[in-house]
C-alpha cells in the first residue's frame, strides 16, 4: 500500500484521534491514559505526521488519514516525546507504523536531538514489538511521568539522519 507522510497542519487527523482515544480508553483506566489533544500537538514545540491514502481504496478517499505520530521537542532535556502513535485497523499489517516511526525520528534529529522517549500501555504486544524492533529500550518514568504498573516507558538514543 502506497502513503504518503505529511505534517498535519489542521483536523485532518482528529477522527483518527477519536478512534484512537476510544482504544485507548477499552485497554486502561482514565488515569493511566496520557493523551494529548490534537491541537497541542501543532505548536512551535511539535510535530504532527499522517500518513495519507496516495489513491482511493474502498475504505477512504484519497488524501484521507490513515495514520498519525507526534513528537514534542523538550530540548533544554535533550530528548523530544513520541505520542499518538495510531493506524486506523483497517489499514495496520502495511508497515505504515514503521514508516511514520522513521519519519518522526527523521523529524527530531532534525530539530538537533537524537534521544526519543514514549510512555506506553503494557496492554498493547504489537506496539511494543515494534518499538523494541527499532532499538528503543526500557527506561525508568521520565519528565512528570509517575511509576504506573500499566505503563512502561521506552528510549532510543543515537538518533541520526541515516537511520
Amino acid at each position: 500500500m502506497q502513503v504518503s507522510v505529511k505534517r498535519i497542519a489542521g483536523d485532518e487527523a482528529d477522527a483518527l484521534l477519536v478512534l484512537s482515544d476510544r482504544y485507548m480508553a477499552a485497554l486502561y483506566p482514565a488515569e493511566s491514559n496520557h493523551l494529548v489533544s490534537s491541537a497541542s500537538l501543532r505548536g512551535r514545540d511539535a510535530l504532527f505526521l499522517g500518513a495519507f491514502t496516495d489513491h482511493e481504496t474502498p475504505n477512504a478517499a484519497a488524501n484521507t488519514c490513515i495514520g498519525c505520530v507526534a513528537a514534542r521537542f523538550y530540548q533544554a532535556a535533550g530528548y523530544a516525546e513520541i505520542k499518538r502513535l495510531f493506524v486506523d485497523q483497517r489499514y495496520r499489517g502495511h508497515s505504515i507504523a514503521r514508516t511514520l516511526m522513521g519519519e518522526i525520528e527523521q523529524g527530531i534529529v532534525v530539530q538537533g536531538i537524537d534521544c526519543a522517549r514514549l510512555e506506553m500501555g503494557i496492554y498493547q504486544p504489537e506496539a511494543t514489538a515494534l518499538y523494541r524492533s527499532m532499538g528503543y529500550r526500557v527506561i525508568a518514568p521520565f519528565g512528570d511521568y509517575q511509576l504506573d504498573p500499566l505503563s512502561q516507558f521506552l528510549e532510543k538514543k543515537g538518533l541520526s539522519i541515516d537511520g
